[in-house]
């Protein structure tokens, strides 16, 4: 009751305070009237009778004023108040307020932006109980991640108390058929994945509708069962809500809908829409087979990351004793979390540390403009503390005078940023994680309230110190200059400026180096020709195509009837098309004349006899493959001129031999050809040699489709996917692109961070330039009357100007040399995301060192030429 009583209270007073005055005022009127009264009563004259009821009661204005002061939230309407005086301040300098916002604008919404990507990717837990307990194994060759067998799943599994348990997981591709909704019966790709049926009690989720995989469903003959996603069943099944139990038909074989995942579900990616039970094939359990897969895992009870990666390292070490493929080989044990983000943590880490510079310039500038305004309120302070404010009045206001650029600016930050974060989803580089996540959410806008309190805290310590040091008599001398209190407030905006230029050095820097490694990515030779190519993708159905014979001779039929469009040049199959990434494998190879002997991690291709000739590849030796080069014939490679050379240095390598390690049968493969080495994996990445193997020798379930066109605009996608669907009506295809799409999507993650590294800079730049142009004007006021004295005294214009200048340039100078040794040492972020650039690039260096000293000279030229052009005869009579 006395808590409701106390709200009530401090709402009359605040929400209600001008009726609290009104009432008051009322009620001291009826008293004076009535003193009034019995005072003419006691025989006095009205005049002197009412005013002796006012000296009674006293000015109605100043019991107000003390009922104010003595009423609940008599600090809130103060600083309301001061508040409300800022914004009148602001409306009568719209030049001042629209700077102070635009400067908050600008280092809040670069902040928010760039805070919501790194903490959607790399900071939010993800969406599964205990997330920190979940772990990614990997199978560590040759400093090289690869992904572990079933085998040393099952082994791990064996660990004691060191994972509650360890589930496989085989990405796939699924061909969906029938489910026909609003007439669309076009069959449809789905990424899926078969799943070991403990991963979803691993991962600690349930089913939104129905129920996930059970144990005896991991057994051959009762896989065929599915698992969609939320997505999935709401696009493809309109949210049927009789949808479990219902059958459906992918890769050609029926299967029962026994769930529905719900919307928060996305394992192992956003993309996957469905998932089937895992059945491991005997020989798998014993390492006759070497299937790949995706382990993950969750750790026991008060076990630590680093107890686990001892763990597994001690059984790598065992199982290298038993058996060879294991030799060499560890196991690399990593959150989940950050084996997600573990290729696009630099890029994050850069964009992070890029916008902390900008949002320190954008502050120091801030702070500066705010310093400006209370060097000119110098003497309003002063005559306010001879009046009676205290100090600490002062500073109060000030802060709060700041609330309304403050507010003004972070509200139009937020706004800019939520429509930043939207355009970055859109061109987000491909294979960027968890970027469903991204958006301005309540952490971050949690971290952008916090950013935008320091920022005020940062503009309010120049108004502040000056409301603390005034002095009415220090302003009544001279005519209220003061050269110690002068040169103090110049020396400050230097260090301001300096500390600015030291902020936008690194800055220049990064978007220097970036730009050469741009440059230098142009100039790279990928070893084929993208123009005039379309690929897209498809998997066979084994359902419809067991043996591999089979599959071989469906390929064929497709690469027929897509030969047969018009305008069609060549058409090539591959199982993993160039700058997509690669497949590794071990050979051995024979009587090697640099290193007899050597077991060679080599990047393996499957490919038709036409796919060099599509894909632009030339053929350096030898002979490319035939449809000849089948099963019944002895097993042929075509290697590129990297292994040839490093393998035969300067022989011929045709007719060398190759041999599979034991593991996989050790079969002799002889060399047939030797064509251009290719960047597989992207054009920033010198991969592997390569060894290609005919699609008739070594057949792949997943293929790309390669059609080069005769004519110089590509063949439409529709015509290739009808002549797909000529041979197979249920074949669905997907990824559909081009090799030049293809091409600038490898390197999309470099240009986007060298687009917002060069935004950054310029911005910094321009910051940078004002604060400099601010510096330099200021202390051109300051002097006015130094330099009208030494023009009388003789000294020239020329003079007089680089006079000026130099506050400028010599605080460029000194920030210069901070802004380099910070440079140098931020170099190690980018270490990853340049190419062709040493860290420590020397013309980068310069390059941006000499461009911002440039902007320097010409921002301090700017306000010195009105040194030198002062009057002395007018600047004297003045003084």
């Amino acid at each position: 009751m006395r808590l409701m009583l106390r709200i009530a209270a401090w709402f009359r007073a605040i929400v209600r305070g001008g009726r609290v005055d009104a009432d008051l005022a009322e009620e001291m009127r009826f008293h004076i009237e009535r003193e009034t009264e019995a005072n003419v009563a006691r025989g006095m004259s009205r005049e002197a009778a009412r005013r002796a009821a006012r000296l009674t009661f006293g000015s109605v204005d100043a019991a107000q004023e003390t009922s104010r002061d003595e009423r609940p939230g008599a600090s809130l309407r103060e600083a309301l108040g001061d508040v409300r005086f800022g914004a009148r301040l602001v409306r009568k300098s719209p030049a001042f307020g629209l700077t102070g916002v635009a400067l908050v604008a600008l280092g809040i919404g670069a902040a928010t932006a760039i805070f919501s990507v790194v903490y959607g990717v790399m900071l939010r837990p993800l969406p599964f109980p205990q997330p920190d307990r979940l772990v990614s194994i990997w199978l560590e060759r040759h400093s090289a991640r690869n992904y572990p067998a079933a085998a040393d799943a099952i082994a791990l599994r064996g660990l004691p108390n060191v994972f509650t348990d360890v589930a496989l997981v085989d990405k796939v591709n699924l061909n969906l058929v029938g489910a026909c909704i609003q007439g669309e019966c076009e069959p449809q790709r789905l990424q899926g994945a078969r799943v070991g049926t403990n991963l979803f009690s691993i991962l600690g989720v349930s089913a939104a509708l129905g129920r996930t995989f059970t144990a005896d469903e991991a057994q051959a003959g009762r896989e065929h069962v599915v698992l969609l996603s939320d997505a999935l069943w709401r696009g493809r099944f309109d949210a049927d809500p009789k949808i479990v139990g219902r059958r459906i038909r992918l890769d050609g074989a029926p299967h029962t809908v026994i769930g529905v995942m719900g919307s928060d579900f996305r394992y192992p990616s956003a993309d996957f829409q469905a998932w089937t039970p895992l059945v491991l094939r005997p020989a798998e359990l014993t390492r006759a087979e070497t299937e790949n897969y995706n382990v993950v895992a969750r750790l026991a009870p008060g076990v630590t990351l680093a107890r686990a990666r001892g763990a597994a390292t001690a059984l790598a070490r065992r199982l290298a004793d038993t058996y060879g493929i294991n030799v060499g080989a560890g196991f690399i044990v990593d959150s989940m979390l950050d084996d997600a983000i573990r290729e696009v943590r630099p890029f994050l880490v850069l964009l992070w540390a890029a916008v902390s510079f900008l949002v320190a310039i954008a502050c120091l500038n801030l702070s500066s403009l705010f310093g400006a305004r209370a060097s000119a309120r110098r003497g309003e302070f002063a005559v306010r503390l001879a009046l009676g404010a205290t100090r600490g009045r002062l500073i109060a206001q000030a802060i709060a005078e700041a609330v309304p650029i403050l507010t003004l600016g972070g509200v139009l930050g937020v706004a800019v940023a939520a429509w930043a974060v939207r355009m970055f989803v859109l061109s987000a580089p491909a294979g960027l994680p968890r970027v469903e996540n991204i958006g301005v959410s309540a952490p971050v806008m949690a971290v952008s309230l916090g950013l935008l309190i320091l920022t005020g805290l940062a503009a309010s310590v120049a108004p502040a110190m000056q409301a603390w040091r005034s002095d009415f008599s220090t302003m009544t001398k001279d005519g209220g200059r003061s050269s110690t209190v002068g040169r103090r407030r110049s020396m400050a905006r230097r260090i301001g400026v300096a500390a600015q230029i030291a902020f936008a050095i690194p800055l220049l820097v990064g978007a220097s180096m970036l730009i050469r490694s741009a440059i230098n990515l142009m100039h790279v030779d990928a070893g084929f020709r993208p123009a005039r190519v379309t690929t897209l993708k498809f998997e066979v159905s084994r359902s419809k195509h067991p043996s591999d014979h089979e599959v071989a001779d469906y390929y064929t039929q497709l690469v027929d009837a897509v030969r047969a469009i018009p305008g069609v040049a060549s058409v090539g199959l591959v199982n993993r098309i160039p700058l997509s990434g690669g497949q590794t494998n071990p050979v051995h190879v024979e009587h090697a004349t640099a290193t007899p002997d050597e077991l060679t991690n080599v990047d393996t291709r499957t490919v038709s006899a036409d796919y060099f000739r599509t894909m632009g590849i030339a053929l350096v030796a030898g002979r490319g493959f035939t449809e000849h080069d089948d099963a019944d014939a002895p097993l042929v490679v075509i290697v590129d001129e990297r292994l040839a050379r490093a393998m035969w240095p300067g022989e011929t390598a045709i007719g060398k031999s190759l041999r599979e390690p034991p593991w996989q049968g050790r079969r002799s493969l002889r060399v047939i050809g030797v064509v251009r080495h290719v960047r597989t994996i992207g054009l920033d990445v010198d991969p592997l040699p390569q060894v290609y193997w005919s699609y008739r020798q070594w057949t792949q379930d997943r293929m790309v489709l390669a059609v080069r066109s005769a004519t110089p605009s590509e063949i439409p996608a529709a015509s290739v996917v009808k002549a797909i669907r000529s041979v197979d009506a249920e074949q669905s295809v997907y990824d559909v692109r081009t090799m030049p799409r293809i091409v600038a999507e490898s390197v999309s993650s470099r240009r986007l961070a060298m687009r917002l590294m060069t935004a950054f800079s310029v911005l910094a730049l321009v910051l940078a330039a004002v604060g400099i142009y601010g510096v330099v004007a200021y202390g051109v006021t300051r002097r006015i009357r130094e330099f009208g004295i030494r023009v009388a005294l003789g000294a020239t214009g020329s003079e007089i100007t680089r006079l000026a200048a130099w506050d400028g340039t010599s605080s460029a100078l000194a920030g210069a040399a901070v802004g380099l040794v910070l440079a140098l040492g931020a170099a190690g972020l980018m270490s990853n995301l340049v190419f062709g650039v040493a860290p420590r690039d020397a013309i980068s260096i310069l390059g941006a060192t000499a461009l911002l000293l440039l902007v320097t000279v010409v921002a301090s030229y700017i306000p010195a030429r009105q040194a030198g052009a002062v009057d002395p005869g007018i600047t004297l009579r003045a003084e």
